[in-house]
């Protein structure tokens, strides 16, 4: 489905938001009472993420509601008579603490891009430490906690801080995730469009991943049985959370410490979790949600910058860095599998004018919409770049035969002369595309792109809109030099 299909399917009236509102603290409850590991404890308590969520979207005036949401929620739960033994003091501690929170995290929300930092990703991982502390401790003054004796404050404590801390870490990004995905516009090239698109095998892909996943997390929880020992290997777990967030980034990462952590909760209810096990499993699910976090991010940025460095921001394509190392490495492979490699310039007739008429934001679009043309018409294994301007190249290698360059050519002028629409307004223009073949016109980069330059600027003396090889431009005069001779 489509993100605007989906888009679809989100409450638009207040009513409507209200509703879908106490929906989510109902599931966020029960789901808490479904990890539940010890009588009024749960290993994952989803509802601090929710409460984040709700004030990092929506800011403090969101927070009444999800105030009301919390104590109804918790009434239906309870025996007795209605509005009887409502936990007024937990639901303010979660909304002041965690709403806080999110109202703290909106602005940094707000502004980040549409990956996610490892700066930011740490932010958030310290403040949900520093917030689940403040809540845990928040909780021994409010009853029935406030009556406990000394010596169990500690479990207390700890027990509250261990599920909130992990619901934080795991409730808060799942809902980051989902809404980016939602509400994400359309990139403007998608910087990997032009990536290759291989298919990745090995650890690396996603089915490696949660493979190792699954196997790590079932060793940790049945070698203890099986050497009947007291060992506690939860934390093996992290080993593939770690792999996956620096292989593959944020929402692999997040994905896989998912599946950990379902794997320790409900494979540690079937074998019995014993109580003093609790907060071990909620440091294991806390722990791989930060790690995937961290992890996860790191990979985004080192990513993003091999993007920034390789691709051009406006179209996708490749840019002038990446065209010349591209180029480099087809013509050692052309050496040796000694088939021929031809390079298209391309320029763009009437880009000016355009550009001049309706603006400089059309002038973008239609570099965006040439850029999505040319990849439709040439072939997988070929490259596009954007070398500057209205200027492109094409990189054509392992050519079986030559007639693939005319046909390519011409479908790429066809489809350039396609009329533009750009934001109400048409526009049209043409290309002068000049080509260049290995080894017949260089046997080296630089020449290659000197001889389909000057074919590409002989096409427009030709009265641009055509096709024209560097081979066809010595024709002419060598031709002429040739019946001069023969006529003295």
């Amino acid at each position: 489905m489509q993100q605007d299909g989906l888009k679809t399917f989100l409450p638009r009236t207040l009513l409507a938001k209200t509703a879908a509102l106490f929906l989510c603290y109902w599931l966020a409850w029960n789901g808490a009472a479904l990890f539940e590991v010890k009588p009024h404890v749960s290993a994952l308590y989803l509802s601090a993420g929710l409460t984040t969520a709700v004030g990092m979207v929506g800011g403090w005036r969101h927070l009444p509601a999800a105030f009301l949401a919390i104590c109804v929620v918790r009434q239906l739960d309870m025996p007795g008579p209605l509005l009887e033994g409502i936990d007024w003091g937990g639901a303010l501690r979660q909304v002041l603490v965690y709403g806080g929170c999110g109202v703290l995290l909106r602005r940094r929300w707000q502004a980040m891009p549409a990956r996610l930092t490892l700066a930011d990703a740490l932010h958030f991982v310290l403040l949900a430490f520093a917030a689940t502390s403040v809540s845990a401790a928040a909780t021994l003054f409010i009853p029935p906690f406030d009556t406990l004796p000394a010596n169990e404050l500690g479990a207390v404590f700890l027990s509250f801080w261990g599920g909130d801390f992990a619901g934080l870490l795991l409730g808060l990004p799942a809902i980051v995730l989902g809404w980016n995905r939602l509400h994400r516009s359309p990139g403007k090239g998608g910087t990997d469009a032009d990536a290759p698109t291989a298919p990745i095998h090995g650890l690396r892909s996603p089915a490696g991943l949660i493979g190792l996943a699954l196997g790590v997390s079932l060793l940790s929880l049945l070698l203890p049985e099986i050497t009947q020992s007291e060992a506690k290997l939860g934390i093996l777990v992290l080993f593939p959370v770690l792999l996956a967030g620096l292989m593959r980034g944020v929402l692999m990462g997040y994905l896989v410490a998912a599946l950990v952590c379902a794997i320790q909760i409900l494979a540690g209810r079937l074998l019995g979790l014993p109580v003093d096990g609790v907060l071990d499993l909620q440091l294991v699910l806390a722990m791989s949600a930060a790690t995937a976090l961290l992890a996860g991010a790191a990979h985004d940025d080192k990513h993003f910058e091999w993007q920034n460095a390789n691709f051009d921001l406006l179209t996708g394509l490749a840019n002038r860095h990446r065209f010349q190392d591209q180029l480099e490495h087809e013509l050692m492979r052309a050496h040796r599998s000694a088939q021929p490699l031809a390079l298209m310039y391309i320029d763009l007739d009437g880009f000016k004018a355009v550009n001049d008429r309706l603006g400089h934001h059309a002038g973008d679009l239609l570099l965006q919409q040439v850029a999505g043309r040319l990849r439709e018409c040439v072939r997988e294994t070929d490259t596009v770049a954007r070398l500057g301007g209205d200027e492109f190249a094409i990189i054509l290698p392992d050519l079986k035969e030559l007639a693939i360059i005319d046909r390519i050519g011409h479908k790429l002028l066809a489809r350039l002369e396609q009329p533009f629409e750009l934001d109400g307004s048409t526009a049209r223009i043409s290309a002068s595309i000049g080509v260049a073949l290995w080894p017949r016109d260089g046997g080296t980069s630089t020449e290659l792109v000197h001889h389909a330059d000057r074919a590409m600027y002989e096409a427009k003396r030709l009265g641009r809109n055509r096709l024209a090889h560097r081979a066809r431009i010595e024709t002419a005069p060598d031709t002429a030099v040739a019946l001069q001779r023969a006529r003295t």
